[in-house]
């Protein structure tokens, strides 16, 4: 099993997180997915996920979000300056139950 490591921008809460692991695993290989909030950072573990980059970065941008190696990144999926406001009970506008639409 490889590990990969992503740099994803603009995840700022619990439905961020939720969104970026579901639209990870539904790339074949995947098996696990650790997505840490603080710095932005997810670790991909599965079959040969060094070589599915680029299927990882777009089902990634599909839900949103933008990504890249651990660096060099730039924002696309901002949230207001309150933060993200789909608080429990609240489904959220955007995908995966996020308040962007």
């Amino acid at each position: 099993m490889e590990t990969t490591e992503l740099s994803v921008d603009g995840m700022t809460c619990g439905s961020c997180v939720a969104s970026v692991t579901k639209a990870l695993k539904r790339v074949p290989g995947v098996q696990d997915v650790d997505v840490d909030l603080r710095s932005g950072i997810v670790r991909i573990s599965g079959e040969h996920t060094a070589h599915q980059v680029p299927a990882l970065v777009a089902a990634l941008g599909e839900a949103g979000y933008e990504a890249g190696a651990e660096t060099g990144t730039t924002p696309a999926h901002q949230h207001p300056a309150g933060g993200c406001g789909a608080g429990a009970g609240s489904p959220g506008k955007g995908r995966g139950g996020c308040c962007c639409g």
